[in-house]
């Protein structure tokens, strides 16, 4: 498949105060369930660094379907999103955009 329809999901998580170090503790118990989807590519997450309580999850699909129709109402998703849960302070914000293909 053509890297050019690839995308990448951003998803903006806004944490509980002073709980970054259990929320990444807990991300990582379940990123195997992000890591062994259908489509997925990579991701990462990273803390903001100007901001203490939020972060930016960064998750490369084959294509947008993957995520939002194969990922998103699987029960690999909810298990994920469960466990991330409680130490949301918001809703997290999510967009997608094309993924950088590596070719400048």
């Amino acid at each position: 498949m053509s890297t050019r329809n690839h995308v990448t999901e951003l998803a903006v998580l806004s944490i509980q105060p002073g709980q970054g170090a259990a929320f990444e503790a807990a991300f990582a118990s379940v990123a195997g369930l992000v890591a062994s989807a259908e489509g997925h590519i990579r991701h990462r997450l990273v803390p903001s660094i100007d901001r203490a309580d939020v972060y930016l999850l960064e998750v490369d699909w084959t294509d947008l379907a993957a995520h939002v129709e194969g990922f998103e109402p699987s029960s690999a998703h909810a298990r994920f999103m469960a466990s991330l849960e409680p130490f949301l302070a918001a809703e997290p914000f999510v967009i997608h955009v094309p993924s950088c293909s590596g070719s400048g």
